[in-house]
């Protein structure tokens, strides 16, 4: 039984868990130790604050159910209502395409961040709040001008997001959560939704990043999300354009993110960035132009048995990763 239990994903996730809770409220612990008493008041706040996530954001979910609707209606005025992921997803039938609408109902309400706390066992929900406690250097209060504000939060968070990205595809621990999102053997809109629990929390630690350093209010950063949200909602459609100059010089565009969800792999080692082009044409990973035959993943084990199979999957290949700490080439 015992040994059984040391072979499970499980085992090794909750004893990582452990460890991160036991580090980020040592010094907690350590008054729980000498005052009993506490230890009630602490687990009702803890889980008092797990439950908040769950709370519906109805802006938020109203915010999300508008730029799909968007992204559906210039999506449709691009390749017409035949291709459109509308059509398809009315039709139903799809697995992959099922996969991507059951990630975006957790998304819209809220559910999505919920589980992912709770489905890696406040791994990465723990360790947030440790590197939140670095402290803030706070450099925003340098730049006198809001609008100056949100450009370099925005720069910052752009350049962060393209090593996430391009890391995820190093790191087989990594990769072996990040490659569920790739799994989509159809680009749908709704596709940008499909990202696993772990990946999710993964990220999370390193969004923080640039709120550590700049420390600028959250109230500058809507602009800037709802712009890249749209963005990315259109770069996981089917539209296929280039964007002309605009995909080549500044934007990513369609195209270039289909070519990095292409299943050879020396397609998706490639337009890692998720907004500007300058990151991968800066560090040499940038495809404008490439014929994209299939979608997904060379060797796919998903969209088979069900959402759940699915689910599990990531488990096992990011603690097999881990114990084999091997890391995938193509970087």
């Amino acid at each position: 039984m015992i040994n059984r239990l040391k072979n499970s994903p499980l085992f090794y996730l909750v004893l990582l868990a452990l460890v991160v809770f036991v580090v980020h409220f040592w010094s907690t612990i350590l008054e729980m130790i000498d005052a009993p008493e506490k230890i009630q008041s602490f687990i009702v706040l803890r889980l008092k604050n797990v439950s908040t996530i769950l709370d519906l954001n109805w802006k938020h979910f109203f915010t999300d159910i508008s730029l799909v609707s968007v992204a559906l209606v210039i999506e449709i005025i691009f390749v017409g209502w035949e291709y459109s992921s509308l059509k398809k997803l009315l039709k139903r039938g799809n697995k992959s395409l099922q996969t991507d609408v059951f990630f975006f109902v957790l998304a819209v309400t809220n559910s999505f961040k919920f589980l992912s706390v709770v489905l890696t066992f406040g791994i990465f929900y723990f360790a947030f709040g440790i590197v939140s406690d670095f402290g803030h250097l706070n450099l925003a209060a340098l730049i006198p001008f809001p609008w100056l504000q949100i450009l370099v939060l925005s720069v910052i968070s752009e350049f962060t997001a393209y090593w996430a990205h391009r890391l995820s595809h190093k790191f087989s621990w990594w990769w072996a959560a990040h490659r569920f999102h790739h799994s989509a053997e159809e680009m749908g809109t709704l596709t940008y939704y499909r990202v696993h629990f772990l990946e999710s929390q993964i990220n999370q630690l390193f969004r923080v990043i640039p709120f550590v350093i700049f420390g600028a209010p959250l109230q500058y950063f809507v602009i800037y999300y709802i712009i890249t949200e749209l963005h990315n909602l259109l770069i996981h459609s089917e539209i296929k354009s280039d964007w002309g100059w605009v995909g080549k010089y500044l934007i990513i565009s369609p195209l270039a993110h289909r070519i990095h969800h292409s299943n050879r792999s020396e397609h998706y080692h490639s337009n890692y960035s998720n907004f500007l082009t300058v990151w991968d044409r800066l560090f040499g990973t940038f495809i404008e132009k490439a014929e994209v035959k299939e979608l997904g993943l060379s060797e796919n084990p998903y969209n088979q048995k069900g959402i759940f199979n699915d689910l599990w999957i990531p488990y096992k290949d990011f603690v097999n990763a881990i114990s084999t700490t091997k890391s995938n080439s193509g970087v």
